[in-house]
Order: C-alpha cells, then structure tokens, then sequence
C-alpha cells in the first residue's frame, strides 16, 4: 500500500471518531504502520491545537514579563512570528492566568482570517514534505473541512468562493499522499445532533451552541440555542456535500444513520480491500 492519507469529516454527532478509531484498527490489524490524529489532538502535524500566535515584539515583551517561566521549551521561533503551544506548556506549569489569558486571545483560531489561512497552509506544506519520506498512513479526523469551515463559514461568515478557494488550495497541497476521505454521512442532521446533545456532557453541549450561534454567520441570522444549532449545521452539511463534489482525489460516504458497529466495520473493510487493490493496480 502506497503512501495514503485518510481524511474523515462528517457533521458534529455523526461518527466521525469512531469510524476514525475503527478503519486505524483495521489498518494495524493489517500490519499497515498507521497513526491516528483526531479533534483536540495537541501534537497534530496539520493542524494548530492550543496554539498561539505571538509578533515578534509580542514575544520580546511577553518574555521579558514572565523570565522566570521555561515558555520557551514551548515556543516555536521563526523570522518575525513565534507560535507558543499554551495548552502543552500549562500542562506542565502553573501559568499566571494573566499570561495565559493574553495567549488565548492570540489564538491561531483567533487570528484575523487571511493570517489564520496563510499559517494553515504552511502547517498542511510541511506535514506533505515529511510524510512523503516515510512509509507512514495517517488517518485525520475532521481537520480537512471542519476546522477551515469552523474559521471561514462559522466564524468569519466568508463568501462561499472564499471557502471554497480553501478547501481546493489544501486539496492541491495534500494531493502527492493520494487522500482518501471518507465522509460520514448523516440524513437527519437534526436527529443525529440530538443524539450528540443527549450522549455528551452538558458543557460540551453548552459550548457548542454558545459558539455555533454566537459567531458572525449565527449572530448575521439571527440564529439562536439548539435549533438555530440545527439550521447552521444544516447549512454547512450542504455547503460540504458541494465540496465533495469538487475535490480532485478520492471520496467516499459512509451513511452512519444507523449507528450499527457491524456495518461500519464491513463497509470500511471493503474500503480498505478496495484501496489496496486500486494501488496495486496503479503500480502494475
């Protein structure tokens, strides 16, 4: 099996984790060597978990104020920008809540949209340039089409050329892996998201709808609580149907409406039949 990238997206609720854990267990079963990256993950190699983006005179400042903390074991230097993963750092430290305040605001999920664009793009260059010298499959959840769509359809409430000028730039830059996305796809987005609603804890709940409705494409609706939640999700649940249609690798749905673990795992077995034989043939 060539070198392959496994992209999993999906709306919030509708399996997207569980089908990633499932087809990186399969992957192992197989003896394919497979790492698995999903939402959250702090050491992500395309993404940006708790990190923050600091000027460099923001850096100078920052650690001529806190000297007597080791920040800069945490803290990645570059010309003229420093990135401090604060999450990590305050894992291992008490940090002054002055401190991490000011590093959560500059937040690269905070950042003004163009620089938040420009940062992605580099993290998705120089995770392409390392996994092409190895003999590594990955496996990413929701990093491809969530997280930007997060930024430019939830946050920042961008035109959908925009977005979709995104999503086919990191297209074109993962291209050389031969991604493979798998999306998991719900029907029933109100019926799925409430089931999310009911199996997770109250904050995430909480916190999901708090973002989803209070960010500008939400607040420019006048969108509010879980049913204008629902009308967001369904709005991006279209806008990521007409993404998959433009995409210039392999694509593949998964309809998760039943939840049923023996489906799931023999629709990715076949999958992975299917995979292994597509490459087997490109090489002969």
């Amino acid at each position: 099996m060539t070198k392959r990238l496994f992209l999993i997206e999906g709306l919030p609720g509708s399996g997207k984790t569980t089908t990633a854990e499932a087809l990186t267990r399969l992957f192992q079963k197989e003896q394919i060597k497979t790492r698995l990256h999903i939402e959250g993950d702090l050491n992500h190699p395309a993404d940006y978990e708790s990190v923050a983006y600091l000027t460099m005179n923001e850096w100078i400042d920052f650690q001529s104020k806190y000297a007597s903390l080791d920040v800069l074991r945490f803290a990645e230097v570059f010309n003229d920008y420093v990135l401090v993963s604060y999450r990590q750092w305050q894992s291992e430290m008490d940090i002054p809540e002055a401190a991490l305040a000011f590093l959560q605001a500059r937040d690269i999920y905070e950042l003004p949209f163009e620089l938040h664009q420009s940062l992605i793009f580099k993290k998705w260059e120089e995770f392409v340039a390392q996994a092409l010298t190895t003999d590594t499959t990955y496996v990413f959840e929701c990093c491809f089409l969530q997280n930007p769509l997060t930024m430019g359809l939830i946050k920042y409430d961008l035109p959908e050329a925009t977005l979709r000028a995104y999503i086919e730039r990191i297209a074109t830059i993962i291209t050389p892996l031969h991604p493979v996305l798998i999306y998991v796809d719900q029907p029933d987005v109100e019926r799925s998201f409430r089931k999310a609603l009911n199996e997770r804890p109250t904050e995430w709940a909480d916190g999901f709808v708090s973002y989803y409705t209070e960010q500008a494409y939400g607040v420019n609706r006048s969108l509010s609580g879980v049913e204008g939640t629902i009308t967001i999700l369904q709005a991006r649940q279209e806008l990521e149907r007409q993404l998959l249609e433009m995409l210039p690798f392999r694509v593949e749905r998964f309809g998760n409406e039943d939840f049923s673990v023996e489906a799931r795992q023999l629709w990715l077995k076949q999958l992975i039949q299917s995979t292994v034989r597509s490459t087997s043939l490109s090489e002969s």
